[in-house]
């Protein structure tokens, strides 16, 4: 989740996301001589919650602290959503200022070509001011559409969550259509998901690194398998082909 308020920036209360980490540490004691030792292993399984100000806090990884995270970060997102028309509206004057100077600074390359020092030298401060101006305004402009897109990322999984998490990602006519980029980053969602046992893949925390349109694929994607209901192929190989239910139901 990114930053979108700037009272949130460098806050340590401001959650980013979250994270399981498990492996195993050294365990440490004093000997007769007051001198450390190692004596073992020790496992450890923590929740990371990685905040606005870069601390990382661990915390018991139980399903107590994860429903708790989660509710944190949903209340942030529509703390976000209230700056979303405001965001909008920066954007467009972005834009509004950015393609006249894209104009200007294109225009006046051809009086470069012309036989004339003075209209020469004018093309070269009109061309070098244009494009001067118009790379921090094209930066600033990305930083807005990133938070918009953002904030409706989190709307399009908070409003499509139950059916989200309904789909069969093993199912690859779900990810249909969907940017290997996106798929490789649900493929490691789903990783991480398992290993804990958990199921519910798509959720305010796990998108984290996904794209809006590859969510709203993914829904598209369930709502034709669910409206044809059609035996799937590798069903259809492993002779599962009685009637199990919608298509994209997890089975």
């Amino acid at each position: 989740m990114k930053v979108i308020r700037d009272e949130d920036k460098k806050s340590n209360k401001y959650i980013m996301r979250f994270e399981v980490e498990k492996g195993k540490c050294n365990k440490y004691i004093n000997d007769e001589s007051n001198i450390m030792i190692k004596r073992t292993t020790e496992d450890y399984n923590n929740l990371v919650v990685y905040m606005a100000d870069g601390s990382k806090p661990r915390y018991a990884n139980i399903e107590k602290n994860k429903i708790k995270v989660l509710k944190l970060m949903r209340d942030q997102h529509f703390r976000n959503k209230k700056l979303l028309k405001r965001l909008i509206v920066k954007e467009k004057i972005a834009m509004a200022v950015a393609i006249p100077l894209l104009i200007t600074g294109f225009g006046s390359i051809p009086l470069s070509i012309l036989n004339d020092m003075s209209l020469f030298s004018v093309s070269a401060v009109v061309t070098f001011s244009s494009f001067a101006l118009l790379t921090p305004l094209t930066a600033y402009g990305k930083s807005i559409a990133y938070k918009i897109e953002d904030i409706k990322k989190g709307d399009f999984v908070i409003e499509n969550e139950e059916v989200l998490n309904e789909a069969d990602l093993e199912n690859k006519n779900i990810l249909e259509n969907v940017k290997d980029k996106d798929k490789a980053v649900i493929n490691k969602i789903k990783q991480e998901k398992d290993k804990e046992n958990d199921k519910h893949y798509f959720d305010i925390n796990s998108i984290y690194k996904l794209s809006l349109p590859a969510l709203k694929e993914i829904k598209a994607n369930i709502e034709r398998e669910n409206y044809l209901g059609l035996v799937r192929s590798d069903d259809k190989a492993k002779g599962n082909t009685e009637s199990k239910g919608t298509a994209y139901v997890k089975k």
